[in-house]
């Protein structure tokens, strides 16, 4: 339903060579409108280009360019097309009507202008165009609604094709770990050592872990998509959760303890190691970095995991001295599924940096990343605190 008072805020643009005429109507529109005037063809289309009326009223017998070339140029004008043209005639004739409304007139009013009839074919002109602008923009709205659901399906039936390619690779390596591992302790167990039974059996376990790591990534991204990815900050102490990761990190490594010790170092500065945070979501955050940083730094080079307490944030640093993420990367590195381009067959999901960023977004926090390609990789991640 049209406004009524939306229409005291058009804009109506009268055109007529005779002054007193648009005295007349000015004086008649004035207050009700905002109103403009001309007393010729050139200026009136200049006047509607610059300033695109909602309604022009439209003498016909001008010198000069008269109103029918007048409203012949202004429907040639996409800029003006659109604008409601009523021509004021002195004279009706049927002719001039029918080459007027074939010009893209909307009405004809007859000279003396009577007030009742121009303020009602204003108004009535003005109410069509506002509804017939509603029409239009709600089309656009649709129309963009329509591309922007027409991406997001594009966009989600790429990530379907990727999250199947991916699952299918990343989880028949463990399948056939533990398929080979029970046909050899079905076959050959008896005539096993335990130590290579002990071995198999870790083996299987090991893949089982890498399955259920795999789907706990999964099923995270899901809530995440799907804002169901709680946040419940609890006191906790966070020295001793990073003594944990970093424990639970060293402990895939298959060096000597010196060895392993040296892969991951920890520095903390934290007070008395008392914080409040979501426990579950910071793990998501310091296991994927830490993890990662372990994963692309081959030969057992250092990495480095540094966390401090700032005056009202949490920062936590984690440096790694391995391939180093490609410049071009950087922009997509937290995307679904998104692996760099120089990874190589090491293996992974493209989700641990996406589960990351969700759940550093959740604590209200933000992270950074500085690469050099070959030389290593430095996220920081700060985490706000009361």
């Amino acid at each position: 339903m049209i406004n009524p008072n939306a229409l005291a805020l058009k804009t109506v643009l009268a055109v007529d060579d005779t002054p007193e005429n648009l005295a007349v109507v000015n004086a008649l529109l004035r207050g009700l409108y905002k109103v403009k005037v001309s007393s010729s063809g050139e200026h009136a289309l200049a006047i509607a280009a610059n300033t695109s009326p909602d309604l022009i009223l439209l003498d016909i017998m001008m010198p000069g360019l008269d109103g029918y070339e007048v409203c012949r140029r202004l429907k040639v004008d996409p800029a003006t097309a659109d604008i409601p043209v009523i021509f004021l005639t002195a004279k009706s004739d049927e002719e001039g009507e029918q080459r007027g409304f074939d010009l893209g007139a909307v009405d004809y009013i007859t000279k003396p202008i009577s007030p009742p009839l121009l303020l009602a074919r204003v108004k009535a002109q003005l109410s069509l165009k506002e509804a017939r602008d509603a029409l239009q923009r709600n089309h656009m709205e649709d129309k963009q609604r329509f591309e922007l659901a027409m991406a997001q399906q594009m966009e989600i039936n790429t990530l379907k094709s990727t999250f199947v390619s991916m699952t299918t690779h990343e989880f028949r390596t463990p399948l056939t770990t533990i398929m080979s591992s029970q046909e050899l302790l079905r076959h050959y167990g008896d005539r096993m050592s335990p130590q290579d039974r002990g071995e198999t059996f870790d083996s299987i376990a090991s893949a089982v872990r890498r399955m259920v790591a795999m789907l706990d990534q999964v099923l995270t991204i899901g809530r995440a998509d799907a804002k169901l990815l709680e946040f419940q900050p609890k006191p906790m102490n966070l020295s001793l959760l990073c003594t944990q990761l970093r424990d639970e990190v060293l402990a895939g490594q298959t060096a000597d303890d010196a060895e392993r010790d040296q892969a991951l170092t920890l520095t903390l500065d934290v007070g008395d190691g008392m914080v409040l945070a979501d426990e579950k979501l910071l793990r998501h955050i310091l296991g994927n970095l830490l993890s990662n940083a372990i994963k692309y730094s081959p030969g057992g080079q250092g990495v480095r995991f540094m966390v401090c307490r700032e005056a009202n944030a949490l920062v936590f640093e984690v440096q790694d001295q391995g391939i180093g993420i490609p410049p071009e990367e950087l922009p997509r590195l937290f995307g679904n599924f998104h692996r760099a381009n120089n990874v190589g067959d090491i293996p992974g999901t493209g989700l641990g940096l996406t589960i990351v960023k969700r759940a550093v977004e959740s604590h209200g926090g933000s992270i950074a990343v500085d690469s050099e390609l070959g030389r290593g990789t430095r996220f920081t991640v700060c985490l706000p605190q009361p």
